[in-house]
């Protein structure tokens, strides 16, 4: 015996459509975060620690954890707009930034080892993450 399904898709010419971009969606990667260069290498540095007794500052991964259902909640009023014809690219270029912002109030929060006493003298203040402005300003979004 053979059992046989057919399934036929009738009143909503625009159905594939939709189908055919939510799959182009759902292979789509925004990444946040520094991407070469020497603040790259401050963010490693400040991320992680080092061995010359910088203590792990992790504003990278702070702002993945505390933020991670925030992105998935950011971005489904996107995808409602691409069932309704809304391009694809408007995902990426409404989340990424969101992630840089993200990261950026990770910084601002400031919940970090604190500065040794030399590091607050020589700056003036006792934030870390925060110098020249350089790392801050360096933290960037792309599509993948």
């Amino acid at each position: 015996m053979e059992i046989s399904v057919t399934t036929e898709v009738t009143g909503d010419a625009n159905l594939g459509r939709m189908i055919t971009d939510l799959k182009a969606l759902d292979g789509t990667e925004v990444e946040a975060g520094l991407f070469g260069g020497f603040a790259a290498k401050k963010a490693m540095w400040n991320e992680y620690g080092t061995s010359r007794g910088i203590p792990a500052r992790p504003f990278l991964r702070t702002a993945l954890y505390e933020n991670e259902a925030r992105f998935a909640s950011y971005v489904a009023p996107y995808v409602t707009g691409i069932m309704n014809g809304a391009s694809l690219a408007t995902v990426p270029s409404a989340l990424g930034p969101f992630m840089v912002q993200s990261i950026r109030r990770s910084i601002a929060a400031g919940n970090f080892a604190p500065l040794a006493p030399v590091t607050v003298a020589k700056k003036g203040h006792a934030k870390p993450l925060l110098d020249t402005g350089d790392m801050y300003g360096s933290i960037d979004w792309r599509q993948k």
